[in-house]
């Protein structure tokens, strides 16, 4: 791209400051015919000049405006037409796709665009998608993300490059979003487009109200610009990209500690439908400031989530699981994407169950001494004879030795189950395991979680709590099982 103007230079400065283009790239660049992307589509074939690449454009037609819609795609074709660009055109059900979700229009409409993007990446073999993005965007983004009480992540606003969006549709290793026109604003757009005698269309859906983002286009920061500050749009476009740097560093850093005080597991047995946990020491995380606190849980919910749904977060869902944090053992919250968070010894488990509630239906039997992993946790099981030397046994939470004369069943490792019960008295007394749960106020949720060591449907050991009278070890005891729930994996 020859430096013909302003406008042009600033354009090709930022295409070249975040790498956006290399030459034998192979771009999708969405167009909707709007004044943005015919702008975008411009500036790719001016630059196309001084670096060899390839672009396709994909323009998607989102079933609401009818004809309008059917003229804006026509327009597409035509310019990539006259300009010998490769064009493809795909319509999506914006409304039915938002009905069905449960979303607002504007972000089944963004999601589909992606999806619809990321499909012709896949298909053409393209590595780049470019998006028309400018600096107003920038700025109404961060103020969507501030009304709506976002971190510093959100503050940051749109990023001028990123991978392109996660998930199972996603392939594309590699596979960047470029924004190259994030530091122009709306009104150099347009007045370059007449300057160049450039065409485009109008979207009368861009002047409606009801959605929030028009709101903020058409209302807010007009207002700010006419009696705030003439620049505000550029102003917080800059403030967006300092955050973005300071939002860097803390991730890095943050990635650094979540290795320090964070296990990731998968729940239930191998070869099984099972869900992950996120297993946090808390000595290690309370000892961290605030911020970076909230920072690691962050990592653990994008890393549970898997992308999905981190839209639904905001601050108050971190404070939530810092406040969890320090409650007693055995409370429990629920979270959007069905993300579960438990309290557990000196550790807090962010957990996604499975499909089928694997972890819950589990079991592992007990063969002989070993190591057993059992729903994130290690058991150590040793089975050892009486000697002098074994005369007293301390009374320890996560370390128990039971009688092993007075078992006649297999013993497993498992969670609750209908008729479970425990030996309370010496006299061989009964009590069901629910009742035993309720008089030790173990809230009704997590009662299905607790683990526990059986023989049958006599519970030898509630883990965390006390053991079964049928299983304590008496003078007369030959045959000891000592079991002992380690700090973590062996």
């Amino acid at each position: 791209m020859k430096t013909i103007d302003k406008f042009a230079d600033k354009v090709k400065n930022t295409i070249e400051k975040y790498k956006m283009l290399l030459p034998g790239d192979h771009v999708i660049a969405g167009v909707s015919g709007g004044a943005d992307s015919v702008c975008l589509l411009a500036v790719l074939r001016l630059y196309r000049g001084q670096c060899p690449f390839r672009i396709t454009v994909v323009h998607v037609e989102h079933g609401v405006r009818g004809e309008a819609s059917l003229e804006d795609a026509a327009f597409v074709e035509r310019i990539c037409r006259e300009w010998e660009v490769p064009c493809v055109i795909r319509q999506v059900d914006m409304k039915g796709e938002a009905k069905r979700t449960g979303e607002s229009p504007e972000e089944a409409g963004r999601r589909l665009r992606y999806r619809v993007f990321e499909a012709c990446c896949r298909e053409l073999g393209a590595n780049k998608i470019a998006v028309a993005h400018n600096q107003n965007d920038q700025a109404e983004t961060v103020l969507l993300n501030l009304a709506r009480g976002s971190g510093l992540r959100g503050l940051g606003g749109i990023l001028p490059v990123r991978e392109a969006l996660p998930g199972p549709r996603s392939k594309g290793a590699g596979v960047q979003v470029i924004r190259p026109l994030l530091f122009v604003s709306r009104r150099e757009i347009e007045a370059w487009l007449e300057e160049q005698q450039l065409a485009w269309r109008m979207d009368e859906t861009n002047r409606e109200t009801e959605y929030t983002r028009n709101k903020i286009r058409l209302e807010i920061l007009p207002k700010m610009e006419r009696e705030v500050n003439q620049e505000s749009v550029k102003h917080m476009a800059q403030a967006a990209r300092h955050l973005q740097k300071a939002e860097a560093y803390l991730r890095a850093e943050a990635e650094r500690k979540y290795a320090g005080c964070v296990k990731e597991w998968e729940l239930g047995p191998v070869g099984q439908p099972a869900g992950r946990a996120a297993v946090i020491s808390l000595p290690r995380f309370l000892a961290e400031e605030e911020l970076m606190q909230e920072y690691i849980l962050r990592l653990a919910v994008e890393r549970l989530l898997a992308g999905r749904g981190l839209k639904d977060y905001i601050e108050a869902h971190f404070e939530a699981m810092k406040r969890l944090a320090g409650m007693p053992c055995g409370r429990r919250m629920d979270f959007p994407g069905g993300l579960r968070g438990v309290r557990r010894r000196e550790e807090l488990w962010l957990m996604l169950p499975g499909e089928k509630a694997a972890e819950e239906k589990a079991q592992i039997p007990i063969c002989g001494s070993g190591d057993y992993e059992f729903m994130g946790c290690t058991f150590r099981v040793d089975f050892v004879s009486r000697t002098e030397n074994l005369r007293t046994f301390p009374e320890k939470k996560y370390t128990k030795w039971l009688a092993y004369d007075t078992i006649k069943d297999n013993v497993c490792l498992r969670t609750r189950r209908t008729g479970d019960y425990l030996i309370v008295n010496r006299a061989g007394g009964k009590k069901k395991l629910k009742d035993y749960m309720i008089d030790q106020k173990i809230p009704r949720e997590e009662r299905d979680h607790v683990l526990l060591l059986a023989e049958g449907s006599h519970i030898l050991w509630v883990v965390g709590w006390r053991i079964s009278e049928g299983a304590k070890v008496t003078e007369y005891s030959d045959k000891i099982i000592k079991i002992q729930m380690m700090e973590g994996k062996a």
